[in-house]
């Protein structure tokens, strides 16, 4: 896995821009699919880890369901939550795939969130 200064800070760049544009956003954090933290912005930093190892957790699931259902690779998972949602989006850059975990509170509005998120990670596709 080759974590380049570019790719981190497309991932820094990444996060300033969901948390600018969009309102309700608590926290964002991208990591590598196997769990290592690139870059975040939290209210809790011990949310960092949690989220990252989350994140792994369900992109690996993600993908299986994808797999199993004949429907290809999954590009992100959506979890809806009293008090808001979480988005994980994979952005598959050629040299490490990542995840971004974006968490909302109910004041967020999921398209824009989805939107912009997806603009992230393909921005960060491209690093």
């Amino acid at each position: 896995m080759n974590i380049t200064p570019k790719i981190k800070l497309a991932a820094e760049s990444a996060i300033d821009t969901l948390m600018r544009e969009i309102k309700g956003v608590k926290a964002v954090v991208i990591s590598t699919e196997d769990g290592l933290e690139l870059a975040a912005r939290v209210e809790n930093t011990a949310q960092v880890a949690r989220l990252s190892a989350i994140a792994s957790s369900l992109a690996a699931l993600g993908a299986v369901a994808g797999e199993e259902s004949d429907l290809g690779d999954c590009d992100n998972v959506t979890i809806e939550a009293t008090h808001g949602h979480i988005l994980m989006l994979q952005a598959r850059h050629p040299e490490v795939t990542l995840i971004m975990s974006v968490v909302a509170g109910k004041e967020a509005i999921i398209g824009q969130v989805l939107y912009f998120a997806k603009q992230a990670a393909l921005a960060l596709q491209h690093a």
